[in-house]
């Protein structure tokens, strides 16, 4: 089993049909629901998770039974001070978004693939992780 970092993109894209990159993001979702590779996220997933599902009017409990079933075995980073300050780095050095940066922290720092459907962060990221 390898393990991936995934990119809340892929998960509001996989639930989304109307999205651009669904069927992309709901093949690449199925392996890691499969138990074929293992999810690690920042803490920040389920927010932004939350947030862009709710605001395309999902219902509350459809996200929750999303986040808490379906990727239930998502590994959670938590950010404190001294990740702050390299996620801090990552966007100076990347121009990133804040939260594209800390899932780029985030891969740099386990050393694991990031998964994302977000072709920005793939060229802005250079050698600090695979993408």
């Amino acid at each position: 089993m390898s393990s991936h970092v995934l990119d809340a993109s892929v998960a509001v894209a996989a639930v989304r049909p109307g999205e651009p990159s669904h069927r992309a993001a709901r093949a690449r979702l199925a392996s890691l629901l499969a138990g074929v590779d293992a999810i690690v996220v920042p803490v920040i997933f389920d927010i932004e998770v939350t947030s862009a599902l709710v605001r395309g009017r999902a219902p509350i409990s459809a996200v929750h039974t999303f986040l808490d079933r379906d990727l239930a075995a998502r590994e959670l980073i938590t950010i404190g001070p001294r990740a702050a300050r390299a996620i801090s780095g990552v966007a100076a050095r990347t121009r990133l978004r804040a939260a594209d940066a800390t899932y780029v922290w985030v891969a740099s720092s386990y050393g694991l693939p990031l998964v994302t459907i977000d072709r920005g962060i793939a060229h802005k990221v250079g050698t600090l992780c695979k993408v």
